[in-house]
């Protein structure tokens, strides 16, 4: 992602999409939440360097493109299905998924344990949470804020 250019990172959104659509469309499941993210999850590789700095998303349905770009393009129609790819990010499934996503509102307060631990630990990469507005709904989300 870090050497594309402009004109190459706005076809790699649009083929992240179309390959979003056309997989979800045919097994179900929920598309506005990863198709909301494209660009940001492309930014966000773009900039950061991952995995060595972590992105911690606040739903797995929200991460779709990020799957997409940390070596899961081929085998992503198999997602949600036995056997194949985790609905969810799961850390046993990429060293690019850091949080189990599963319930809205977690992201933040995940984050500031996993910076908390990355402080304990002298280490120095950064930690990136992604929530959604929906997500902003949920008390959790507050907490974070809070203690952040």
């Amino acid at each position: 992602v870090k050497k594309l250019s402009r004109l190459e990172l706005h076809e790699l959104c649009k083929e992240l999409r179309e390959h979003t659509i056309d997989v979800i469309t045919e097994i179900g499941g929920h598309l506005a939440p990863t198709l909301g993210v494209v660009e940001l999850t492309v930014a966000l590789h773009y900039i950061y360097n991952t995995p060595e700095d972590k992105l911690l998303w606040d739903v797995g349905h929200q991460a779709y493109a990020h799957k997409l770009l940390t070596g899961r393009f081929d085998e992503f129609p198999t997602i949600r299905k036995f056997g194949g790819l985790s609905g969810f990010l799961k850390r046993t499934e990429s060293e690019y998924d850091v949080f189990g996503a599963g319930h809205a509102s977690t992201s933040i307060s995940a984050a500031l344990g996993v910076a908390e631990a990355r402080y304990q630990k002298k280490q120095n990469h950064r930690v990136v949470a992604v929530i959604g507005d929906g997500a902003m709904t949920g008390g959790l989300a507050y907490e974070g804020i809070n203690n952040a």
